[in-house]
């Protein structure tokens, strides 16, 4: 009476102080305590055997003499569960057999060694076969990037034959019309068409030059040209005004009065021909010059439908139509300026940011991986193509990119900003921080820099660097909550609490709704055993972000802290529907039933704790004092003593041998 008195009472305080003493994990500051790559804990147990005395006969003791010779046969053949059976027969009959109990050890102990090499056999098979599968994946990445960029390398090959064949093909019909038409003109009028042919045709290479002046004494000869065919005439006269007006944007497109030159031209030769594409293009570049988008659209469009295998005009088409929002139009003229030349400078990357403001992030991919192969050192396209890739979840495939960038160019802080993110995503924190750092000295008064490298030392738990960085940024922008958000989360981990709660209520003054602050004081308010002020900060946050694990969690850890038990498994319950292959919150969910004394639901919640992680030892420890608390011995005693062989090391150990002193 005394023994079951004796064991009710540590059941019973076991109960207490799991529901009471802060026995819930949360889950940012989730650790792995109680915990060893040990194998795991099976409940697994056959029923007990009530001891009693043998009667000391010569042929009992003979019989038991035997059943030993032959368990120690069993374990040198491995065969270690018919070993204890004897062992246990032995020690039914003979409770204080000596021998037996002493081999019984040696049985266990050679037990648990074949189960730790077994169980670091399935752990090496288990990580080499994943090392193997990654690099199959890596592999089979590589081999789809390499098979891609040759496809983009066939097309690039095939559109630029065909846009040589396309001009050399123009360039015979238009020499057959210019040759058909002197035939059937005079002499005299033929060498002044030929003439103005001559000078309207070097004008594109005086452009190039920028000899603006020759140009312009040219083109006036070509308008001081007289011919007999009115037809002919406007048209040479139409195409040297068209140039005249594009000469005065090509000197200067900001100074207003060539804008204004440029216009009254550009004018004058659409009234002599109506077909005068050029000058319909000066017209949209004045009107994008002078940011009227939607009058540039209509004037680069009006030139488009004249001249629409010109790969320029539909790139500043596409660039005016960007800028009205029209990004389906956009699209459908970069695609076809690269369609004319693959070619074309920067083509390929807008087609790629277009891309973007329609949320098509494949074809964005597939568009920068174009701009990239049609110039290998365009550090933008690169960056674009590794932020795109690190969006769409291709970690790998981003840093690959990203590192280009930064090669090309490595005095962009950007992109040594966003490398750092690809890599902080990989889960390469130190090379993360390098990253970071760099960025950080390119632009030293950069508050987003200075935050990120707080962040990853805060991560890597070096507090004391992170600390510097942080206070930098906050002294750079102070009005950011999360800012002061993370100067918390540094403060606690250098112990200093009161402080880390101070820069969380700035944080909240900043933005009244950041519920990660809001959590997070709440915990820390918990953790001192102010309950009734965490309380009131978590609910403002359950009213905010009322499905949100963390602030479920942090609920249900306080009501389990002031004893509302049922309150704190419905908090835990919504955190472990949330997150249901997460043992930590099942085993809070399990702590809280406990609180209630509802331990049928209490070892159904510890029952998924194993299944998730079996090496979750304090869950066996629960399990254990379930069994106490409803008094079956024998299942309990096998449970904790198996934990206990299991998992020597077990940290809550001496708990454990009080209650197996108890039985």
């Amino acid at each position: 009476m005394e023994a079951r008195t004796k064991r009710t009472a540590i059941a019973a305080a076991a109960v207490v102080a799991i529901a009471v003493a802060g026995g819930a994990l949360f889950m940012t500051r989730s650790s792995g305590a109680g915990r060893v790559d040990d194998p795991a804990v099976t409940t697994s147990v056959d029923p007990g055997v009530d001891t009693a005395p043998a009667a000391e006969t010569s042929a009992l003791a003979r019989a038991l003499e035997n059943k030993l010779i032959l368990a120690e046969d069993y374990l040198q053949e491995g065969e270690f569960q018919r070993a204890l059976d004897l062992i246990d027969e032995v020690l039914i009959e003979d409770v204080r057999n000596e021998t037996a109990r002493a081999l019984r050890q040696s049985v266990l102990a050679a037990q648990r060694e074949e189960r730790e090499r077994l169980a670091e056999s399935e752990r090496q098979t288990g990580s080499d076969a994943q090392l193997a599968e990654a690099q199959a994946r890596a592999r089979e990445a590589e081999a789809r990037r390499e098979e891609a960029q040759l496809a983009i390398q066939r097309e690039l090959a095939q559109q630029r034959a065909a846009d040589e064949e396309r001009r050399l093909a123009e360039q015979r019909r238009q020499e057959e019309e210019r040759r058909a038409e002197l035939d059937r003109l005079s002499a005299e009028q033929r060498q002044r068409t030929e003439e103005a042919t001559r000078l309207l045709d070097s004008a594109n290479s005086l452009l190039e030059q920028g000899d603006f002046l020759r140009l312009r004494r040219d083109m006036e000869r070509v308008l001081d040209i007289a011919l007999d065919n009115k037809r002919t005439e406007d048209q040479l006269h139409s195409r040297a005004l068209s140039l005249l007006a594009r000469s005065y944007m090509e000197e200067d497109s900001s100074n207003p009065r060539n804008r204004q030159e440029a216009i009254r031209l550009a004018n004058q030769a659409l009234q002599r021909s109506s077909d005068a594409w050029e000058a319909q293009f000066t017209l949209g570049q004045v009107y994008y010059e002078t940011e009227r988008f939607q009058d540039s659209v209509n004037a680069y469009s009006a030139a488009a439908r004249i001249n629409p295998e010109n790969a320029r005009l539909l790139y500043e088409l596409a660039r005016a139509q960007y800028r009205v929002g029209d990004f389906t139009a956009a699209r459908s003229s970069y695609e076809g300026a690269v369609r004319i030349d693959p070619y074309f400078p920067n083509a390929y990357h807008n087609l790629g940011v277009t891309n973007l403001q329609l949320r098509d992030a494949n074809r964005a991919v597939s568009a920068f991986r174009y701009a990239v192969e049609v110039q290998p050192r365009d550090h933008a396209s690169w960056f674009r193509l590794g932020s795109t890739l690190l969006t769409i979840g291709d970690v790998d495939g981003a840093r690959s990119a990203l590192q280009r960038a930064v090669t090309i160019s490595p005095e962009d802080a950007r992109y040594h900003s966003r490398l750092a993110s690809a890599s902080f995503r990989r889960g390469d924190l130190a090379a993360a921080e390098e990253s970071f750092l760099r960025a950080s000295r390119l632009e030293p008064n950069s508050a987003v820099h200075r935050y990120n490298l707080a962040v990853i030392r805060n991560e890597r738990g070096r507090n004391r660097e992170a600390l510097p960085e942080i206070e930098r940024a906050l002294s750079i922008d102070s009005s950011q909550p999360e800012y002061h958000f993370t100067l918390g989360r540094i403060r606690e981990g250098l112990g200093n609490i009161d402080g880390a709660i101070d820069a969380h209520m700035t944080a909240l003054s900043r933005n009244p709704r950041y519920t990660r602050s809001m959590i997070e004081m709440g915990r820390l308010m918990d953790q001192q055993g102010s309950h009734d002020q965490a309380l009131q900060v978590l609910l403002g946050a359950y009213r905010l972000e009322p499905q949100g694990f963390e602030v479920n969690t942090n609920l249900g850890q306080v009501y389990l802290n002031l004893g509302l038990f049922d309150r704190s498994v419905t908090h835990f319950q919504e955190a472990s529907r949330l997150r249901p292959e997460e043992a930590e919150a099942h085993y809070n969910l399990a702590l809280a039933h406990l609180g209630a004394e509802q331990f049928d639901q209490a070892e159904r919640a510890l029952n998924d704790v194993v299944r998730i992680d079996s090496r979750f030892w304090v869950a066996y420890h629960r399990l254990g004092e379930i069994h106490v608390a409803r008094e079956d011995i024998e299942t309990a005693r096998v449970v904790l003593t198996t934990l206990l062989e299991v998992n020597p090391q077990y940290g809550e150990r001496s708990a454990v041998e009080t209650i197996l002193s108890s039985f």
